[in-house]
């Protein structure tokens, strides 16, 4: 099949699945009303000696005196957890639960509770800092093996060093609640902090089968019977689905990540009683790795997350309070807010006969209503977001470190684009932020991971408060609620290859800063002579690297037959949307991952993947591949001098092998990327790197030149996620800098 009606049958796939957003594409008109919230009813708090129930009328929590989880959370009569659900490092040690608003005065507008633990650790025994995610124990709790955390999960032992407050605050006449936390490190304590935090609710109420994180990924999910029966493949999150509504699939929490920043409303919510629960953060400011932040947030089994650290994609990495230093981050208030229709839809038979016949086939047909039904929750649930956010920062919270607004400050400027090169001096999708200055760690796993030694830089900073905000395209800005402190500005923007930085920044409570013009001069090492995409830090302008599949499993398998002969790209002839693939992997050796009964395995979404004969994992005998080598072909007009440098931007990388490159059929040297568990982990970025290969530019020659790029032979989830390559040439012009070694550029 050629490559053409490979997108032809791709479109029409894409069309005809009901539930995709394309298909389910409405006037906001034609779907369900959200219920409106009427109750008005004043708060209460009941003490029941171990817990207190929070009750506005609308929603009724249980919070536990001895760690601050949640036991209940009713909703529309429905109890909406099935076990307790928590932050994931409770407080411990010495425990104090208080009520820090009480209701009762104030005529029942909001109560608030707080569970606090002091634990100030085992000088002799710190928290063992620096394992990798699965290993690396959180904070809080005392110097013995703790026993399972909530949820099940194992946890080691643990030598404290951290003190935590959990709170809780619910308000008169809203459909939701707050929940927020403050940890605190005493200069005396031993060194201590997250590797990975987040706050979960995890293994809902099994009616909610709905997962929404964004317009492409908004479907119903697979039930946990068809997923415990799964073949696991290549790692443990992964299973081949042999049964239910996407059998002969790979489901895989990593499909469900996005990058924090940008998020607005993300959750699940039930088909049946057509109710929701979303996650909200109305700032981004306690989230570690800044506006790269990339992580998990919905995933399979009903659970929902909210992480301010992890190690996930190399990004965002968790913090590590040394001893002598005094500190405090303050995460949150989260909103976690429920929403119910008020007049949804009901399949018909025919419907319901459609879906149940395509029941195991791996392409549902799930009746339309259900689609409308659910994305008028979401959508609902996106515009409660703006209000949120639009609040922040809350004037009732007390009692911890949190500036109101009269303690923040305003910071505003331009940004204006001095390139002589660039074709427009516009900024698409100006992103702009203040962080904590770089500073040196302590070294551990977790920094090691980010490719700069000890150094934090933003990006992979757990530690410090961050404020982003989005820029006008004339690169005007202004950024909000900023906190008092020294910080770097940081800017970057699609079409603009690096990032812009001034440094020694002081903020004061109240003043607000105003930078006025800001000359940015991009770096260019020569005149460039070709281009293939554009920088925007991720691989979503290229083939399959948009948000309708990047996401989806399994792309390095159907890479080798969706470019059988690899990639040959003309410049000036090939279009990079459909001719360059957005990821670089190994070609796989054969064919048995398909699925004798897809219609189009290699393009549709699910249903593509052949069952495994028996219970072993099929990557090994699926999941290797030959090298790989793409060839870029150009024309020069004559002989050239000097040197020339390729610039490379890649959105992530895996793998030990690096990427091998040359110019008309001569080696001229390798890039060995920083590993970001994009390829392995489904997504279209992870944390940004430019690299740049120079070599001497008398190879090129007049007429025809070749430039090529090998992803040597391994796992097909090891090459790299593309975002950006161009090629420059410095003849000899003192007009630019000297070309930078062969490498990383920082």
């Amino acid at each position: 099949m050629t490559r053409a009606k490979f997108l032809a049958v791709s479109t029409f796939l894409t069309l005809a699945v009901v539930w995709s957003s394309g298909a389910a594409a409405q006037k906001a008109e034609a779907l369900p009303t959200i219920e409106k919230v009427t109750v008005n009813s004043p708060v209460t708090l009941t003490d029941n000696g171990d817990s207190w129930t929070m009750d506005n009328g609308i929603v009724k929590m249980t919070v536990l005196k001895r760690n601050g989880n949640l036991s209940s959370m009713v909703y529309h009569g429905t109890e909406i957890l099935t076990r307790g659900e928590y932050w994931e490092q409770v407080p411990t040690g010495t425990i104090t639960a208080t009520v820090t608003i009480d209701p009762a005065t104030n005529g029942g507008e909001r109560a608030e509770v707080s569970v606090k633990g002091v634990n100030p650790g085992d000088p002799n025994n710190p928290s063992p800092l620096g394992g990798p995610p699965s290993t690396q124990p959180g904070p809080g709790a005392p110097n013995v093996a703790a026993g399972p955390r909530p949820g099940g999960r194992p946890s080691g032992p643990r030598g404290g060093g951290m003190d935590i407050e959990t709170r809780y605050t619910m308000e008169r006449g809203t459909s939701g609640f707050y929940t927020y936390a403050e940890y605190t490190h005493k200069a005396a304590y031993p060194p201590a902090g997250e590797g990975e935090s987040r706050f979960i609710l995890e293994s809902m109420n099994r009616t909610f089968d709905w997962l929404s994180v964004d317009k492409d990924r908004n479907q119903l999910m697979t039930s946990d019977a068809d997923l415990r029966t799964g073949v696991v493949i290549h790692a443990k999150e992964q299973r081949i689905l042999t049964s239910g509504i996407y059998a002969n699939s790979v489901e895989h929490k990593y499909s469900y990540n996005a990058v924090m920043y940008k998020l607005t409303a993300w959750g699940w919510s039930s088909t049946k009683d057509n109710i929701g629960v979303y996650f909200i953060n109305p700032s981004n400011e306690y989230i570690g790795g800044g506006a790269e932040k990339l992580d998990l947030i919905d995933h399979m089994s009903g659970t929902l997350l909210d992480y301010w650290t992890s190690g996930h994609y190399a990004g965002g990495a968790g913090n590590h309070i040394p001893t002598g230093e005094d500190w405090k981050h303050v995460v949150g208030p989260i909103f976690v807010y429920l929403n119910a229709l008020d007049n949804p839809k009901n399949a018909t038979q025919p419907d319901l006969d459609k879906f149940a016949a395509s029941y195991g086939s791996g392409m549902p047909t799930v009746p339309q209503v259900w689609h409308d039904n659910q994305l008028a929750l979401w959508n609902d649930a996106v515009e409660k977001s703006k209000s949120v956010k639009a609040a922040w920062p809350y004037e009732w919270v007390s009692g911890v470190d949190y500036p109101h607004k009269d303690g923040r400050a305003t910071v505003t400027g331009q940004v204006v684009l001095n390139d002589p090169q660039a074709a427009s001096k516009k900024f698409p999708h100006l992103t702009i932020g203040l962080a904590h200055p770089d500073y040196q760690g302590n070294g551990s796993a977790y920094e090691q991971r980010a490719g700069n030694g000890r150094t934090v830089t933003w990006a992979h900073d757990g530690n410090y408060y961050q404020f982003w905000a989005d820029g006008a395209e004339d690169g005007k800005f202004s950024i909000a609620n900023v906190r008092p402190g020294t910080y770097t500005l940081h800017a970057f923007a699609d079409g603009v290859l690096g990032e812009y930085a001034k440094t020694d920044i002081t903020v004061e409570a109240g003043k607000s800063v105003n930078f006025g013009k800001l000359d940015w001069q991009p770096v260019r090492y020569g005149k460039q002579i070709w281009e293939i995409g554009y920088p925007d830090r991720t691989g979503d302008k290229f083939f399959k690297g948009d948000g309708a599949n990047y996401w989806l499993w399994g792309w390095p398998l159907r890479y080798g037959d969706l470019f059988p002969n690899d990639i040959t790209y003309t410049i000036g002839k090939s279009d990079y949307h459909k001719d360059w693939f957005f990821e670089e992997v190994p070609h796989a050796l054969n064919d048995d991952w398909k699925n004798p009964a897809a219609k189009d395995p290699l393009n549709q979404r699910f249903g593509w993947v052949n069952n495994p004969t028996g219970t072993q994992d099929m990557w090994r005998d699926w999941g290797r591949g030959k090298a790989t080598t793409w060839t870029v072909k150009f024309n020069m007009p004559k002989t050239s001098k000097g040197a020339a440098v390729l610039r490379l931007a890649l959105a992530g990388a895996d793998g030990g092998g690096g990427l091998a490159i040359g110019v008309n059929g001569k080696a001229v040297g390798s890039i060995r990327p920083v590993a970001t568990n994009a390829l392995r982990y489904n997504t279209n970025k992870g944390v940004w790197y430019q690299y740049a290969q120079k070599f001497d530019a008398t190879l090129l020659k007049p007429g025809e030149n070749s430039v090529t790029f090998t992803v040597p032979a391994g796992d097909l989830t090891s090459g790299v996620v593309w975002d950006y390559l161009r090629l420059e040439l410095n003849d000899g012009s003192k007009a630019f800098p000297a070309s930078p070694e062969s490498g990383r550029v920082e």
